[in-house]
């Protein structure tokens, strides 16, 4: 079953949100938006995965969001990282 999530993010650009795709536990699809910067990850593009299972995430029930809002973050993301 696939989940979705939306939380607070730090990187070394500075501080923003990660989108999270969950699928059977681990993360499939991310993105990260840090102001204009975008960092977008799958399974062939690994960089920025997480490679750490969904129970050590931290993410929490409230960091839930629906499918609709994660595939406009994915799809932005992508148009703006060509």
């Amino acid at each position: 079953m696939k989940k979705y999530f939306k939380r607070f993010a730090e990187s070394d650009i500075g501080e923003g949100f990660a989108y999270v795709e969950v699928i059977d536990s681990w993360v499939s699809r991310q993105v990260e938006i840090y102001g204009d910067q975008y960092r977008w990850a799958d399974k062939n593009n690994t960089e920025w995965l997480a490679d750490q299972p969904l129970s050590e995430l931290g993410l929490k029930p409230e960091d839930e969001i629906l499918k609709e809002e994660f595939e406009s973050v994915w799809m932005e993301a992508k148009k703006k990282c060509l």
